[in-house]
């Protein structure tokens, strides 16, 4: 029992130690959707700064979805390891757990369909994108949006 425990213990602690991703010029990703052409995890950077549209410019794909055609918008917290009971309390005597932030996106496109985009950004830049849909999309009931996502399912 005794080792299962310094098992799990050193399991635990490597776990958290590994990175998430490597480190890049990247500061979002892609992580799922209804965008065809586009790969799952695929890694690339959001630009808030055009006033009528919001564009992600991906390895070999970018789109744009424009600030009046969202119909919602979804801020969730996660944590990014399932460690179990005994993992999660050895971690988290040492350490903060880490957490995943994802933005999911709902708009209609130019046919009339719905589409859906999910995120994993950095806390900062979920917090910079909440800020700009308040602001470029006010059709959005944003507060009703918010979700910590601890319930294991999908939201």
């Amino acid at each position: 029992m005794k080792r299962l425990i310094a098992l799990t213990l050193m399991l635990g602690i490597l776990a958290t130690g590994m990175p998430a991703r490597a480190a890049g010029e990247s500061d979002t990703i892609y992580a799922n959707g209804t965008l065809a052409g586009l790969k799952n995890g695929t890694a690339g950077t959001l630009d808030v700064t055009p006033s009528e549209r919001l564009e992600f410019h991906g390895a070999g794909a970018q789109f744009s979805i424009g600030y009046a055609s969202l119909t919602g918008a979804k801020y969730c917290r996660e944590n990014r390891f399932r460690l179990g009971v005994l993992g999660t309390i050895a971690v988290g005597l040492l350490k903060a757990r880490s957490k995943r932030h994802l933005m999911t996106v709902t708009w209609k496109d130019e046919h009339a369909v719905a589409q859906v985009a999910t995120f994993e950004l950095s806390r900062e830049n979920a917090a910079g994108l909440w800020t700009a849909f308040e602001v470029r999309a006010p059709q959005l009931n944003l507060k009703a949006m918010v979700s910590t996502c601890d319930t294991g399912w999908p939201n």
